[in-house]
């Protein structure tokens, strides 16, 4: 199999293992969308979900993934919580903060790989032709 930074990358073969569990696989939306998310900005897309996640939704038209991720994160914040209330509060805000802080990572890379494997796709299938 190729990874995206091999000069032999392949969109479809990367993407055949497609999981619903999975926010870091696009959606079968975003395959037939590809033109269309591959003519956005990855660096618009990223800031934008860096300020306002909302906006980025709005930029991509696409919000099946991010929403995948803030559930991850609010599961993982409450089993966290859960198996640590003997903790002293300030430290479950640390805690807290830090899953929220990875969270919002998450979302970031992953509306920045949404418009870069599109491009990658929308190459290949140029190619292909």
């Amino acid at each position: 199999m190729s990874y995206p930074h091999d000069n032999n990358f392949n969109p479809q073969q990367a993407e055949v293992a497609y999981s619903p569990w999975n926010p870091f696989t696009p959606t079968e939306r975003d395959v037939q969308r590809t033109e269309e998310l591959a003519n956005k900005n990855p660096t618009v897309a990223g800031i934008l979900a860096f300020v306002v996640p909302v906006a980025a939704m709005f930029y991509l038209n696409r919000g099946v993934n991010n929403v995948k991720i803030i559930g991850y994160v609010v599961a993982i914040c409450f089993v966290v919580g859960f198996t640590s209330y003997k903790q002293p509060k300030k430290q479950l805000e640390q805690i807290g903060n830090g899953i929220g802080t990875l969270g919002a990572i998450a979302i970031i890379v992953e509306n920045v790989r949404c418009v870069t494997l599109a491009r990658k796709r929308l190459a290949s299938q140029s190619q292909s032709k």
